[in-house]
């Protein structure tokens, strides 16, 4: 069975980033050479700079991804990013219309921590696309650089009765603590829930429920295989490390049976981000 574990996310500091929709992106694979563009001229502290450096006129071989290692360092040295002081779990909400209809769905999810498994037979993670050399280098290639997660593995996982729904609803009635709309009109919203005091007995219930079958990959096979490869690196360098945080991969978590539909809005990076240490 899979192993999910609430985290101590890398956010971004609203005394220092007034306008948290100026520092998202949408994931790295979803950006084209003009978008990419834009949004490193929308605001010094885009995510991109992290998830989707680019190359600069003088480079060296993967001197992007050590650009991207330099950035992280400032911006948790000046305050633009801060780590939470309570392990939690992140509910993540994305109201949407079906491209080319009326019809406004709203899907609820929330961001945890899945411990790494080798892919294959009895694994409590189920993949089923095959991945590319080329971007599973880059994802590992950047992972390696900065030790952090920057964008989520998407994971789906059967809650048939329904134990997580008036949990989720009882969350997202609440002021969310961050709300902002992206460019497709899509509405993000996002709630930090603790998983230790008074709202741990909201947190347990869906870490449990989403850990009783294999959660399947439904995006970010190569940031899965890139982080198994990295897992293993370690590894070989920290074996006596007891539960280190790079056994595990920031994980947004679905209820594949909430409801169903043939369209999903990608999740937005920089929303929260993984470090690897405790």
């Amino acid at each position: 069975m899979p192993e999910i574990r609430a985290f101590r996310a890398l956010r971004y500091d609203p005394s220092a980033i007034a306008d948290t929709a100026q520092v998202v992106a949408p994931p790295y694979d979803a950006i084209d050479p003009d978008e990419h563009e834009r949004l490193l001229a929308r605001h010094p502290a885009n995510v991109v700079r992290l998830d989707f450096p680019r190359d600069e006129l003088g480079d060296e071989p993967d001197d992007r991804y050590r650009r991207a290692a330099r950035t992280l360092a400032a911006w948790r040295s000046d305050g633009t990013l801060h780590k939470d002081p309570h392990p939690s779990i992140y509910v993540y909400e994305q109201t949407y219309r079906l491209p080319g209809t009326d019809v406004e769905r709203t899907q609820c999810g929330y961001f945890a921590r899945l411990r790494l498994e080798a892919l294959g037979p009895g694994s409590g993670v189920l993949a089923h696309e095959r991945t590319l050399a080329g971007p599973r280098e880059d994802r590992y290639k950047l992972l390696r650089a900065t030790g952090v997660n920057t964008s989520p593995v998407v994971g789906l996982y059967d809650d048939a009765e329904g134990v997580g729904r008036p949990i989720l609803d009882a969350v997202t009635a609440r002021a969310a603590d961050l709300d902002i709309t992206d460019e497709d009109g899509v509405r993000h919203r996002l709630w930090a829930v603790p998983a230790d005091g008074d709202a741990a007995a909201m947190v347990a219930p869906l870490l449990e429920v989403a850990a009783q079958g294999a959660v399947t990959i439904a995006d970010g096979h190569h940031r899965y295989e890139a982080a198994l490869r990295y897992r293993d690196e370690r590894r070989m360098s920290r074996s006596c490390e007891e539960d280190p945080a790079f056994d595990y991969v920031l994980v947004l978590l679905l209820d594949a049976t909430a409801e169903p539909s043939s369209f999903y809005p990608k999740a937005l990076t920089g929303l929260v981000i993984n470090p690897h240490e405790w």
